[in-house]
This record gives C-alpha cells, structure tokens and sequence, in this order.
C-alpha cells in the first residue's frame, strides 16, 4: 500500500478513470429517479393557518409584547390538543360519517399526515394535511378547523380562540417525494461513489508500475530498466 497519495495524484487518477464517476453517477441518479418516480406513494398537502389569540391578554388597543409571547407560546399547547388521540378520533369519525362509501380515516392515520407548527415563529399556527389524494387532504384538514375551536375551548376553558386565516387549500401539485431533488441527490452521490471506488482502488493497488514505484517501496539502487519491446 502507498505510503501517501498527493492530490495531484488523486486528480490524475480521478480523470484517467472519469468512466467510472459518470457510470456511477448514471447509475445513481437513475436509481433516486426511478424509486422516486415508480416506487413512492405520491402524496398531496393541504394546507391552513389559523390565528392564536388569548382575549384575556388585552385588545388590540392595549396589545403588548408580553401578549405576544404569550401567543407564541400557546401556538405549543394547541399544538399538542389538536395532535391527541381523542381529538383526532372524534375528527375521523365525523369526517368518516360525513363521507360514509367515498373515504375513510382513522385517528392516527390523521395522525401520522398531519403536521402543525408555528408559522415563523409568530402567533400563527400552520396546519398541514398530506393525503393520496388532493381532495381527501382538503376534506380531512376542514374537518379539522371545523372541530378545532370547539376542542381548545374544552381544553383549556379560558378566553382562548383558534380563528382561521387561511382556510384548507386544494393541493395542485404533488408535495412528495420531490423527484427532482432526490435526482440531484442522487447525481452528486454518485460522483462521491465512484471517485471514492477510484481512490480505493488506488490504494489497494500494489503493484509496480515504474522506476518510481520501485524506489519508493524498496531503497535500492535501479541499475537498469528493461524496454517493452512488444511496445510501438
């Protein structure tokens, strides 16, 4: 094994083999493409963004900076009772009721396509809803908004309000899996893949190639060098 490869060296080898980097990186490439593409379930998000208020905090007159972090903070909790068990249950078995032969959920399948967080870190609150299809993730986060006001109120009964800002959109456009990146991904590991089989096989290369290779692996003297005489 070499005792130490320069990057001149590595250069070198990388462009005498550059075959194998755009093999690979064809290969990989066409691999993310293709199980993006043919392989995944494609999925739809509807989205919504509904307002989180504490009417106890003030009136908009008199609103103030801790009233805002006070929002900020709800956002957390709301998000925690709109994502449990029991609410969730409850929003399936209307929505199954409501759409009884054409769909049909369950609690925590609801669960495991819905995503909610704070829009930008404000008092927003973002609500997600990812289906296989456009219309069930839209039906699916209305019934959400629709219940939702009715469950914070049960919860924390305070003067607190879930008003919607945006209300469920039709998703147009496939949300996952992002074909096009997982292409890309796929095109820049590749290229990684293959220069690293060139530098591993250079490395694992021991064979003797030159009078260079003999003077670094043994400390003679070279006293002659046989010709290639099959050599043009």
């Amino acid at each position: 094994m070499k005792d130490e490869i320069s990057l001149v060296k590595v250069f070198e080898m990388i462009l005498k083999l550059w075959w194998v980097v755009l093999i690979f990186a064809v290969v990989v490439a066409l691999g993310a493409f293709s199980i993006s593409e043919f392989l995944m379930t494609p999925l739809y998000t509807s989205s919504s963004k509904v307002y989180v208020s504490n009417n106890s905090a003030g009136t908009v007159q008199t609103i103030n900076a801790a009233d805002i972090n006070t929002r900020k903070m709800l956002v957390n909790t709301y998000v925690e009772i709109l994502s449990g068990d029991d609410f969730l249950n409850q929003v399936a078995a209307e929505f199954n009721k409501q759409h009884e032969g054409k769909w049909a959920v369950s609690g925590s399948g609801i669960k495991g396509g819905l995503k909610m967080g704070s829009a930008n870190e404000t008092e927003v609150l973002s609500i997600k809803y990812s289906d296989t299809s456009p219309e069930k993730a839209q039906a699916v986060l209305k019934m959400i908004l629709e219940k939702a006001p009715n469950e914070v109120k049960e919860v924390i009964r305070g003067d607190c309000a879930v008003s919607v800002i945006d209300n469920a959109s039709l998703p147009r456009t496939i949300s996952y899996p992002d074909t096009r990146t997982n292409t890309i991904v796929g095109l820049f590991l590749g290229i990684v893949l293959g220069i690293a089989v060139i530098f591993i096989r250079e490395l694992l290369d021991n064979r003797i190639k030159d009078d260079e290779d003999l003077k670094k692996k043994y400390d003679i003297a070279i006293l002659g060098i046989i010709p290639n005489l099959d050599a043009e």
